[in-house]
């Protein structure tokens, strides 16, 4: 159950499902003070149906903005503020690969839904939408995620989409 106490007017809501939840290899950037303010909310799913898949050299997960497709995807709300969304916004090369955009999220049964901000890839393969759905992101040894720093410049996310692994 949510914590459904009145937020500061300073504080948006923010969905997260990939690598930022709890326990995942980004979730040191929400967990940082120097980068704003980040408090953990609740669970929460997707109102309706979003493909999320893993893609690119890098195993990134991605929301994929075609909704009625996939599953109502698992994720956590984060009480934020501007300047932690301004250090995601960087970190999610919003405008280039992912854009912010304000979704309603269902927080229970009985509890009804929030409006909360959430990164959805706009521009994709077609092909990203054969691949496998998933209804929640875990890090895992099949596709383990390859953090910014050990990416190779060669192959910049928003240009790997393509990229097809062999077996």
């Amino acid at each position: 159950m949510c914590n459904l106490r009145k937020a500061s007017s300073v504080l948006q809501k923010l969905f997260v499902c990939g690598t930022l939840k709890y326990g995942q290899p980004s979730h040191s950037i929400l967990a940082n003070n120097a980068n704003g303010y980040a408090k953990y909310w609740c669970r929460a799913t997707t109102a309706e149906k979003l493909p999320l898949v893993i893609a690119t050299r890098y195993n990134i997960p991605f929301l994929l903005n075609k909704p009625g497709i996939g599953f109502y995807v698992t994720g956590e709300i984060y009480e934020v503020d501007d300047k932690m969304l301004n250090v995601l916004d960087d970190l999610e090369d919003c405008q280039d690969i992912y854009t912010r955009e304000m979704l309603d999220m269902n927080i229970g049964v009985g509890e009804g839904t929030v409006p909360c901000w959430v990164y959805l890839l706009q521009k994709y393969p077609e092909k990203l939408l054969k691949l496998e759905y998933l209804s929640s992101y875990e890090n895992n040894e099949k596709h383990p995620y390859v953090i910014r720093n050990q990416r190779h410049h060669k192959y910049p996310p928003n240009e790997d989409l393509s990229y097809t692994a062999t077996a």
